[in-house]
């Protein structure tokens, strides 16, 4: 293949991955950060976008994030094309080409060698676990956010001198404004500088601006008042967990991060409780996996350090740095395990697996073959998770499916079988919701739910009342009861099927 279709290819299988969802509205966290959002929808200036946490609540409310960048250029969008979410997923598969070119340009200068660019470059832009940064208008900012930090990270490969560092710390300043965790590439930038050949001086100069850049991006973060029981919000198991748990939680995030950049399958949007429990039985193999990697991550890295490798340098910091900042051992954040996070490391892992297929196989024809198969595969194997984000209804049918222990999945599925009428449904996937919101962050009892599988949805809502609390039903059926008094339907369907099942459990007046 010439020069021109060796670059080209990855941009192109770039954009087919972002157009697969084109025809998606305003899914998921959409509606808050763009349709209700004051900054963006025009309510409120332009510029309070600086004043103003990422979803445009006031400074007053505290702040769950600070990101003024995305919400600017939003604003922008939404002027030209109010309340139309085309454009604006027409801007994700921009971003997504954008971040596959800038990143090809880095692996690049790395390793001159179009043919391993491109295909890096390929496994980069096909990788399944960037379904939920490519496909929500809202990870924009994850995207935009790391095209800026590797965009740094290539000024760092350059010849080192004060102007270098002071042009790489302007681009991490852009990404971090655009969203705070790109500042955890900071540290490989510096490196890369300090891992050039030469004069020992200029490489120290080069990283001044960097290092200031560093200290200021995180004082700055962390003087922001935060805003109340944001802890909740995804119900985070990182807030409630102490001592060994907690560095137990890390470490199986970690392993599952790296797994995940390798086996990405289930991809949904939320892994957190119930899919995660604070049980050393559940924690255990990924915390395992997690300690294993880490510890051959560290070998690696001072290996590749003290080699000067860095391109192994860069693979390994890509792979490593978003599953350390999914521990929760540095910065608590408000999800459990965010795929979108952990955009950057598919970088990483396309990298790595560049490397070791270029070193291994000498011959271009099975390179060819290899790459060409893992990205197909990686296409194939996304296909029904990118088109689930099409609209509400088809994403949380789906990750209800395919993460059933997640609570906000079986929250978001009743809300589905409650639009369409489906009452049996809904009240039973809301009884699960309710269920464990209540018990946490305690254990499930998942598999006594599951023993109901073979019953129809009405049989498992009348019967998992006394199958998950057998000693006291009623405390389990008073609570959803309340809960349900807020939509008539559903307390109308309650009083009829629990009032002759669990009459002491209550006044069951329709």
């Amino acid at each position: 293949m010439t020069v021109s279709v060796l670059r080209i290819v990855p941009l192109v299988l770039a954009a087919v991955v972002g157009l697969l969802v084109v025809d998606a509205g305003f899914v998921y966290d959409d509606p808050s950060a763009l349709v209700e959002n004051p900054v963006v929808n025009g309510s409120t200036p332009i510029w309070e976008a600086f004043v103003r946490d990422f979803w445009g609540r006031p400074a007053t409310h505290g702040f769950t994030s600070w990101r003024p960048l995305m919400p600017i250029v939003w604003a922008l969008i939404w002027r030209i094309w109010p309340s139309d979410p085309l454009p604006f997923h027409l801007l994700s598969a921009s971003l997504h080409v954008f971040a596959v070119w800038m990143s090809m340009r880095f692996v690049y200068r790395l390793r001159p060698s179009y043919a391993y660019s491109s295909a890096v470059g390929a496994l980069f832009a096909l990788h399944p676990l960037n379904t939920e940064a490519v496909s929500a208008i809202v990870s924009q900012a994850d995207l935009l956010s790391f095209a800026l930090a590797i965009g740094a990270c290539t000024v760092a490969l350059g010849p080192a001198s004060l102007r270098g560092g002071s042009y790489c710390a302007l681009l991490l300043v852009l990404a971090t404004l655009v969203k705070e965790s790109a500042i955890v590439f900071a540290p490989l930038a510096a490196l890369l500088f300090l891992l050039e050949s030469g004069d020992k001086k200029l490489p120290l100069l080069a990283t001044v601006p960097v290092l200031v850049v560093t200290v200021v991006v995180i004082g700055v973060q962390l003087s922001l008042p935060r805003a109340p029981g944001v802890t909740m919000i995804t119900s985070n198991l990182a807030h409630h967990a102490d001592g060994g748990l907690r560095l137990l939680l890390g470490l199986h995030n970690i392993g599952r991060s790296l797994w995940m950049s390798v086996w990405p399958w289930p991809i949904a949007p939320n892994h957190g409780y119930a899919v995660t429990e604070l049980q050393l039985g559940v924690l255990g193999p990924h915390a395992a996996l997690g300690a294993v990697l880490l510890v051959v991550g560290t070998i690696g890295g001072v290996w590749a350090v003290s080699h000067r490798r860095r391109a192994w340098v860069a693979a390994l910091s890509l792979l490593y740095a978003p599953a350390l900042l999914q521990s929760h051992w540095f910065v608590p954040l408000i999800t459990d395990l965010a795929e979108r996070l952990l955009y950057p490391a598919t970088l990483g892992i396309a990298m790595i697996a560049g490397i070791c297929i270029f070193d291994r196989l000498q011959r271009p024809v099975a390179r060819t073959l290899l790459v060409s198969s893992l990205g197909l595969a990686a296409l194939i194997g996304s296909l029904s998770a990118r088109r689930a984000w099409v609209d509400e209804d088809s994403l949380w049918l789906y990750s209800v499916r395919v993460e059933p222990k997640a609570t906000l999945h079986q929250h978001n599925a009743s809300n589905t079988f409650f639009r369409a009428d489906d009452l049996d449904r809904g009240a039973y996937h809301r009884l699960i919701d309710v269920y464990l919101l209540n018990r946490f962050p305690a254990p499930v009892q998942w598999e006594q739910i599951e023993s109901t599988r073979s019953l129809s949805p009405l049989e498992r809502f009348v019967e998992l009342p006394a199958i998950l609390e057998p000693d006291d039903p009623c405390a389990l059926v008073r609570l959803f009861t309340k809960e349900a008094r807020q939509y008539k339907p559903l307390y109308e369907y309650v009083v009829e099927h629990w009032g002759r099942r669990y009459p002491a459990c209550g006044r069951w007046a329709p």
